[in-house]
């Protein structure tokens, strides 16, 4: 630039009198002597370069592809514009050897997680190899990590598993504590009189809010008796008749007169009775276990109705 020149506010030069640095130039008009004298300007603003994407192989033999951009300004322009040949491709290739270096001893878990501090340990490697050549407020960014899409799917899995392994975990020792929980609430309702009581009637009142459930409260003493009536019910008892099965009525009254004979057999196990008058054959086991299924209890043995002929005959006494 020879003769009369003007830098804007975002441009700084160096002005050279036959080939030496004379002094720096600031913004606004100068005069340059033709044929001695002339400026080498540039810009003093803050300068970005985008990196190209470059595969670097991580620690444990893993391929990734990185991207970032490279923020710097200049700072000394004899240095920047003398002492380098072209300071934007030489710090553009200095990046780029610096991420290839630093990541080179880094496993993808770092990579994925430590972005930020990653780029602030290249930043500063690069920032101190700059200042030597004038630039300075050197700032690095990586924009993107990307991965093969098979090796990603494989990494997704591993931490689909390990997710899944701690939810496991964390539910098992919440059952456990919840499991503690109500082991000490059991001893200490056990403990007090009238606790369980209070819970169940506690458990009534959370029931009866919805509108949907009818609630019919019951004494808790009443189901102990209905645990024993249900243990002294009547017992079916089996026929080995094909056509009918048999129930003995209870004794309703007796009779002076003494009914036929009946026979007894067993046959696999069981103890039947054969009706006399028509030689139906009934399993009375269970009959002959109970003296209330006898119709005359004042005769000896135990007399049972047929249910077919509708006759009373005796079964002798079976001693246990």
């Amino acid at each position: 630039m020879l003769g009369f020149y003007v830098l804007q506010p975002d441009e700084i030069g160096v002005l050279l009198t036959l080939g030496k640095v004379t002094r720096v130039v600031e913004p606004g008009p100068g005069f340059a002597f033709p044929f001695f004298q002339r400026v080498i300007k540039t810009k003093s603003s803050l300068q970005t370069i985008d990196l190209p994407d470059q595969q670097i192989v991580l620690s444990g033999n893993i391929a990734i592809t990185i991207s970032g951009n490279l923020n710097f300004r200049v700072v000394e322009p004899a240095r920047a514009l003398l002492g380098v040949g072209d300071y934007r491709y030489s710090m553009q290739q200095l990046a780029l050897t610096t991420i290839s270096d630093v990541l080179g001893t880094k496993t993808i878990e770092e990579v994925r997680t430590e972005k930020v501090a990653i780029a602030d340990e290249i930043e500063k490697l690069v920032a101190e190899l700059a200042d030597t050549w004038g630039v300075g407020d050197v700032d690095i960014r990586l924009t993107d990590a990307r991965m093969d899409e098979s090796l990603l799917r494989a990494m997704m899995r591993e931490t689909e598993a390990i997710k899944e392994a701690d939810a496991v975990k964390i539910k098992a020792e919440s059952d456990r504590h919840v499991a503690s929980i109500l082991s000490e609430a059991a001893e200490i309702l056990s403990a007090t009189p009238g606790a369980m009581t209070l819970r169940v009637l506690q458990t009534l009142n959370d029931v009866s809010n919805d509108k949907m459930t009818v609630v019919v409260p019951l004494p808790v003493e009443l189901f102990p008796h209905l645990g024993q009536a249900a243990a002294n019910s009547q017992p079916a008892v089996e026929s080995v008749s094909p056509q009918k099965s048999v129930v003995p009525e209870p004794a309703k009254g007796s009779s002076s007169e003494t009914p036929p004979l009946g026979r007894l057999k067993i046959a696999d196990d069981k103890i039947l009775g054969v009706c006399p008058h028509c030689d139906t054959q009934f399993n009375v086991t269970q009959a002959l276990a109970n003296m209330r299924y006898d119709r005359m209890p004042d005769q000896p043995g135990m007399q049972l109705r047929c249910a077919i002929c509708s006759e009373i005959f005796t079964l002798p006494e079976v001693s246990k």
